[in-house]
């Protein structure tokens, strides 16, 4: 795959011939052009990641951000027909970057808010050695893979109904699905 540096204008090169060469790679993408599509991700993946590492701030994980990126880079894709190019497409796919962003921290916000105020999980049989390792498995688990397995595991929720809930697709949810349940395996065989 070529670098960045191949695709961008020279910086000497006159705005309007800039203002061309990303006018013809859009004209490209709205083809669906699959090499126009690679200039344009790398052209602006690094910076638009950095753009999300920092609106997330310093709670953010490497993972978030790169889950963040791509739903951008599908989201600017789906968008591509409704762009009007009243703006540069690094401007567009900022905005974009920016709501994902916006949208994740409320989501974390209001999950964090749900599971403090739900109390310590599982505590029906405390007595038991092996209930007591679950719940202390639950709490080490991060927030959003405690609630999937919640809603899961305790209130049987079907996939479809996560995914409702959740507002995401029923792909995702067997995703974190499978990912929660191999972090809740790994926490548990440390337990023994």
């Amino acid at each position: 795959m070529a670098t960045a540096a191949a695709y961008l204008p020279p910086a000497n090169q006159e705005p309007d011939s800039r203002a061309a060469a990303e006018a013809e790679l859009l004209d490209r993408l709205r083809r669906g052009d699959r090499q126009a599509a690679t200039e344009f991700y790398d052209r602006y993946a690094s910076r638009i990641h950095r753009f999300i590492l920092r609106a997330l701030g310093g709670g953010a994980t490497l993972q978030d951000a790169d889950d963040l990126m791509q739903e951008t880079f599908i989201a600017v894709a789906e968008g591509l027909p409704f762009f009007r190019g009243n703006s540069s497409l690094f401007t567009f796919a900022c905005a974009i970057a920016h709501r994902k962003a916006m949208s994740f921290l409320r989501t974390s916000a209001r999950r964090a808010r749900i599971a403090a105020t739900m109390g310590p999980p599982y505590d029906s049989e405390p007595h038991r050695p092996e209930a007591e390792g679950v719940r202390r498995a639950m709490d080490a688990l991060k927030p959003d893979y405690r609630e999937i397995l919640h809603l899961k595991y305790v209130e049987e929720a079907t996939t479809a109904e996560i995914a409702g809930i959740l507002q995401a697709s029923e792909h995702a949810v067997e995703s974190k699905l499978k990912r929660a349940r191999t972090a809740l395996r790994r926490l548990l065989e440390k337990e023994r």
